[in-house]
């Protein structure tokens, strides 16, 4: 096996800060900040892709640390590489849109990543590539499709602004995950100019209202199981500086409703969740554990007076429900900004 595909058997998890990690194990991999394969100051990832901004051409970079391969994406801005699609939006079981985007958004100025995904689509959009992100901000935000071919961001003005946490695409189709627990299945077309658009909105998974306490702090993330089952991981928080627990539920489409889990059905599969990418990952001897980052840093709930947790990297025992420290941050000198370092 050559290096390339050595490094991609192998999960990995990195740092903006320039820091890689071989994953479970947390062991240093040499392509590191500063060096070929850097993974400093992306903006997001998605499988073994990290994000990154390049202010020089006003663009973005998809870029594998591991093996350099790169895709070029437009910028997003309004007016530059962003367009709003006012194409036909099939919308099933969802409300329609109502207001309009905030001004700034309208005067050309850049949006945010919040999260992003690749979508291999058969004949949608770019001959089975497409790109997926939320933009926006944390409370109002909306699904943006790209193409390498198209060359643009469209975002639907036929489909509403939403508190979205996360993203995944699944069985061939693309979902979003929002901050009330409803799950929306969103259909993917061409425009007829190589640019893929939202054709359709299903709302797939309603959530059960009653039984979510507003006053609590949640965090959620969606990922695809070993065996092929649609996760929302919820995460129990007393405030952004401590996590309480982690809720595992699988969606169950035939009867739109969210069914809660006591394990991974797999065997030998562990969860690894965070803000910017999760993903289900073989762990022979870490089943049935989900791990996990400091990772709200920017959220509307952290304030900055709150304490922060010891730990750069953790992990939750579903059976045992019990917590383990694996990478605990170090402490500042100087100024410098929290860095990770390992258990010892």
């Amino acid at each position: 096996m050559d290096d390339d595909k050595l490094a991609l058997a192998v999960a990995h998890v990195a740092f903006p800060d320039g820091d890689l990690f071989t994953f479970p194990d947390l062991e240093p991999h040499g392509a590191g900040a500063g060096g070929e394969g850097g993974t400093a100051g992306y903006l997001a990832a998605c499988g073994d892709r990290l994000l990154f901004a390049d202010d020089e051409y006003g663009v973005l970079r998809l870029t594998s640390p591991l093996t350099g391969d790169t895709v070029v994406l437009p910028g997003l801005v309004i007016g530059g590489g962003v367009s709003v699609r006012d194409v036909p939006v099939v919308l099933a079981d969802e409300a329609a849109p109502s207001g309009t985007a905030p001004r700034r958004w309208r005067d050309s100025e850049e949006m945010s990543v919040l999260k992003l995904v690749v979508c291999p689509v058969g004949g949608g959009g770019g001959g089975g590539l497409v790109v997926a992100a939320i933009v926006g901000r944390e409370h109002f935000a909306k699904v943006a499709l790209c193409t390498p071919e198209g060359f643009v961001w469209s975002i639907s003005a036929r489909d509403r602004w939403r508190w979205y946490d996360d993203m995944a695409f699944h069985g061939g189709r693309l979902y979003a995950l929002t901050q009330a627990e409803d799950l929306l299945a969103f259909d993917v077309g061409d425009a007829g100019d190589g640019e893929a658009v939202v054709t359709g909105v299903e709302r797939v998974v309603r959530s059960s209202v009653e039984a979510l306490d507003v006053e609590d702090t949640r965090m959620h993330y969606l990922v695809t199981s070993l065996d092929g089952a649609l996760l929302m991981v919820r995460r129990e928080m007393a405030d952004a500086g401590s996590t309480d627990g982690f809720e595992v539920f699988e969606a169950d489409l035939a009867a739109s409703r969210w069914v809660e889990v006591g394990g991974l059905g797999a065997g030998g599969e562990a969860l690894f969740v965070g803000r910017l990418c999760s993903r289900a990952v073989r762990a022979p001897d870490d089943g049935d554990q989900i791990f996990f980052l400091d990772d709200t840093d920017g959220l509307s709930f952290r304030w900055e007076l709150q304490p922060r947790p010891p730990y750069q990297v953790a992990a939750y025992d579903m059976v045992r429900r019990t917590f383990s420290m694996l990478m605990w941050k170090k402490p500042l000198e100087d100024g410098d900004m929290a860095l990770p370092r390992r258990r010892r």
